[in-house]
């Protein structure tokens, strides 16, 4: 029997201390060495353990960059739409190809060569039929 009420605290301590810690898990980062002493300077005198600092620091940050960052994206997909308004079915694109292909003077143009080898007659004749 005291096997069971004991494994029954050990859970309840656990899930107590996951609800405390709000299962966070420790982790480790490098921090320069002037930042890690303000960081302390700072926690010493608003009496704030650095691990809040830290975590207020990085909340912080990801709030303002996310933001910049969905604002850019949205700036981006507006340029992306307006280009493909522009010229939908690429009609502009297209006709560029067409007149560079027909401004330029190709040496082979219309012109066969002889099949040097079994495999490229094979090829010939199966493309004529």
């Amino acid at each position: 029997m005291k096997s069971k009420a004991v494994a029954r605290s050990s859970r309840r301590s656990a899930s107590t201390r996951a609800k405390r810690g709000g299962g966070r898990k420790a982790t480790t980062f490098r921090l320069d060495p002037r930042l890690e002493k303000g960081l302390a300077l700072l926690g010493e005198v608003r009496r704030v353990p650095l691990n809040r600092l830290v975590n207020e620091a990085v909340g912080e940050y990801l709030d303002t960059r996310s933001a910049t960052v969905e604002a850019e994206l949205e700036e981006t997909l507006r340029r992306v739409k307006a280009y493909r308004q522009a010229d939908a079915d690429f009609e502009s694109a297209i006709s560029k190809f067409a007149d560079a292909e027909s401004a330029a003077q190709d040496p082979v143009e219309g012109q066969t060569t002889r099949a040097k080898g079994p495999a490229q007659r094979l090829v010939r004749e199966l493309i004529r039929g």
